[in-house]
């Protein structure tokens, strides 16, 4: 039957074919059932709230396996905040998990609000899961622009954006679930996301973000008729300080005090 199986695998997708002779040649363990990975699934379909129903059921029997009469409020607190809310991390960091509705309803301890709000400002700290796997999936688009000679960039580099970076891809049809998961969180990297000025020759004027606390993030509607492109073009290469009159003739009196607070290196480098 093992053998069935392994044929069938081989035609339905030769690339794990391959896959499995190169790990006998270098004598890993090979799993016959390709269906889940780290308990994980490989696949997710359609259907996204059956394939994460194992943690699902993981988190009721946890549940089921302490009795909440026994448990104080402060025990109950340290339950949900070091076990339940902790099962599903490493899940949530690859996959962007479905919304789904509440559950059963019983007595609540006070507004939603209140519960996920820090201790500092008056709340109980717990987590609001949803927004715990954006971050998570951010960190992992975060890692595609850092470590593009990583394993990994350059797999979702030739598949999804061989002609770009990450933050100008395109989701594309027929794509897996992890780089839809990815890919949704490209806005928020975007947001948050801002140059660290070398020698400017990268960066855009109007089109990339590289002025710390500037409120639009980028220039595009507060500069007309510039005849400049580059970062670069705004600083002495030499002297490494800004070009202060030309700043001050080409962009507003609010923006240019801010682009005299970057700081400029002694030592010109790359803009990362």
């Amino acid at each position: 039957m093992k053998g069935v199986q392994d044929n069938v695998l081989t035609l339905a997708n030769p690339q794990f074919s391959i896959v499995r002779i190169q790990m006998k040649s270098q004598n890993q363990q090979c799993s016959s059932s390709p269906e889940r990975y780290l308990g994980l699934p490989n696949m997710v379909g359609r259907q996204k709230k059956e394939a994460f129903q194992n943690l699902v059921d993981r988190i009721v029997m946890r549940i089921d396996g302490w009795s909440s009469r026994l448990l104080s409020q402060g025990g109950k607190e340290i339950f949900i905040k070091a076990i339940l809310q902790a099962i599903p991390t490493y899940a949530i960091s690859v996959f962007l998990f479905p919304k789904k509705g509440a559950g059963k309803r019983g007595i609540h301890w006070c507004q939603w609000k209140l519960l996920r709000r820090s201790k500092d400002e008056g709340g109980m700290g717990f987590r609001n899961m949803a927004q715990f796997n954006i971050s998570l999936l951010a960190k992992q688009g975060w890692r595609l622009l850092n470590y593009p000679d990583s394993l990994v960039a350059q797999v979702f580099k030739a598949k999804y954006f061989p002609e770009s970076n990450f933050l100008n891809s395109r989701l594309g049809n027929s794509c897996s679930y992890v780089w839809q998961s990815i890919w949704a969180t490209k806005a928020t990297l975007e947001k948050g996301l801002i140059w660290k000025i070398g020698m400017g020759m990268k960066i855009s004027i109007t089109e990339d973000a590289w002025i710390p606390n500037y409120v639009n993030v980028r220039l595009r509607s507060r500069v007309d008729n510039l005849q400049i492109d580059k970062v670069a073009d705004l600083i002495y290469s030499n002297e490494r300080e800004w070009k202060r009159d030309l700043i001050v003739n080409t962009f507003p009196e609010d923006v240019a005090d801010l682009i005299f607070q970057i700081p400029l290196s002694l030592e010109p480098h790359e803009d990362f």
